[in-house]
């Protein structure tokens, strides 16, 4: 039993490799967008109507993305570039919430420590 505690709390408390994060993430998103436009574009839309109106409205946001199969490209490397940032900025905030909980739990057991006699 105690081992099994150990290994929880080793889970739990242990640090995320920014760059693995961040590469993880931008592949994700990446492979999200890229199906996400190239099931639109697979499904097309009866004449007149525009295909994906509600994931073409990311062309406000990422300059030369269309659903298209070149927009999907597009839209995928965009989506990458996000991903890997905000992969690293949860990573990097997850490490640093870990070390200053870790912090304050080593502070208190060492002045818990101490007496005053």
């Amino acid at each position: 039993m105690p081992d099994r505690r150990r290994l929880v709390l080793a889970w739990a408390f242990a640090r995320l490799h920014v760059a693995a994060f961040a590469a993880a993430n931008a592949a994700m998103a990446a492979l999200a967008l890229f199906l996400l436009t190239a099931a639109l574009v697979a499904k097309g839309a009866p004449p007149g109507v525009p295909v994906g109106p509600h994931l073409a409205a990311l062309a406000a946001w990422f300059p030369g993305y269309t659903v298209t199969w070149a927009g999907a490209l597009v839209g995928a490397a965009y989506a990458a570039a996000v991903g890997a940032v905000a992969g690293a900025l949860v990573a990097a905030l997850w490490n640093f919430a870990h070390a200053l909980l870790l912090g304050v739990i080593r502070m208190r057991a060492n002045l818990a420590s101490y007496t005053i006699d």
